[in-house]
């Protein structure tokens, strides 16, 4: 019997989102399939933890659909949103590389499927296609990388172009282009938007009221539209990563 959370195996077609994922790069059809075929799916509900932080790591994700978001603890007792999570992108990678605990909480977002499998059955599947360990290693420097440039933002640029810098990655994460513009299609509030700048809700309102006022951006049934990245990025100073 296949091991993993307490889920069961999806009967449905295999998603595009995992298709597509980067972990999977430079795996032959045969050996994708495997990998699939390994694991198990749960679905979580909006606000349900995946993974906490500090738990041993016992498994190994990657978002099939829905939206989750990755926080960490810190010692205050204050939550960080860290990055979000959208279809086809791994978490839990530490399991693929060491003993260590996870060291942020996975949330749900909104309702969302995972394929997860166990730390054993990463184990061996590793053994057969190491290029997934190099994958997930890949994957881990990329989200490093985006925290050293966020920790950058904090201490050398200006709420708006922290604000603008926030913006552009969501856009290419979880945009949609519209005649219009690009739809971050994902329900973000206001306090989150702050947490990922590092400012405060206050501040955040009074800038995205000022830019809807200007133009650059416009709210749509709670879903936000960027109607020109041009002018985001002049007001992030061009230099988002």
């Amino acid at each position: 019997m296949r091991q993993g959370l307490s889920a069961k195996v999806s009967p449905m077609p295999i998603a595009a989102s995992l298709l597509r994922s980067r972990v999977f790069d430079g795996l032959t059809d045969a050996e994708r399939a495997c990998w699939l075929d390994r694991g198990t799916t749960a679905t979580f509900a909006r606000g349900q933890t995946v993974a906490r932080q500090g738990e041993p790591a016992r498994s190994f994700y990657v978002l099939e659909s829905g939206f989750l978001k990755l926080l960490q603890l810190t010692a205050e007792g204050t939550e960080l949103i860290m990055r979000f999570v959208v279809p086809g992108e791994p978490f839990g990678g530490v399991v693929a590389l060491s003993d260590a605990p996870y060291p942020v909480t996975a949330v749900a977002v909104q309702p969302s499927v995972v394929r997860t499998w166990s730390r054993e059955t990463v184990a061996d599947l590793l053994g057969v296609t190491p290029q997934v360990r190099v994958n997930i290693m890949r994957e881990m420097a990329s989200h490093m990388t985006h925290l050293l440039t966020r920790v950058r933002e904090l201490t050398t640029a200006r709420v708006d172009e922290r604000l603008a810098h926030t913006l552009l990655r969501l856009a290419r994460q979880c945009g949609r282009p519209t005649p219009d513009g690009v739809l971050i299609t994902q329900r973000l509030t206001r306090q989150e938007f702050a947490d990922l700048t590092g400012t405060t809700l206050y501040t955040v309102s009074r800038t995205l009221t000022k830019w809807e006022s200007m133009g650059l951006i416009e709210t749509r049934k709670r879903l936000l539209l960027l109607r020109s990245l041009e002018k985001l990025e002049r007001v992030g100073g061009a230099e988002d990563e």
